[in-house]
């Protein structure tokens, strides 16, 4: 049985794309101004495209931080979409791999306004203090 894709697992791949291009403008395009993003959940839970460029995006690439995205397995449900992903890292000079299960949906409009992303944080306290975990404040810069 072959269904037509609802852009979540389109979504997804052009994620990967743009934020291993470090292509900021365009992997903005993919969201909704109010998309709600857990990262992962029960720590991290913020709504906004804003929040997907100053914390998540930002948070992201630094001096001494930086993510190279592998989406091993993309599985596709109505406007809905699992990865499997695995996160590639560099952190302060240590190699770093994270593997993540991600829940990602689109609206009517084919923009993203949920992503779940399901992972256990690394041990390694030089590690942990890079990773924004539960440090996002909307009221600072």
């Amino acid at each position: 049985m072959t269904t037509a894709s609802s852009g979540a697992a389109d979504a997804i791949r052009k994620h990967c794309a743009y934020w291993n291009a470090m292509d900021k403008a365009s992997w903005l395009t993919l969201f909704a101004d109010d998309i709600e993003y857990e990262d992962p959940p029960g720590t991290v839970a913020s709504r906004g495209v804003e929040v997907m460029s100053s914390h998540a995006w930002d948070g992201a690439f630094t001096d001494v931080k930086r993510w190279i995205l592998e989406p091993v397995k993309v599985v596709e449900c109505g406007r809905e979409a699992q990865v499997y992903m695995r996160n590639h890292g560099a952190i302060d000079g240590l190699p770093v791999l994270v593997e993540s299960i991600e829940l990602w949906r689109v609206d009517e409009a084919g923009k993203v306004d949920l992503i779940r992303a399901f992972w256990e944080p690394p041990q390694d306290p030089a590690v942990v203090a890079h990773l924004a975990l539960t440090t996002w404040d909307p009221d600072q810069p």
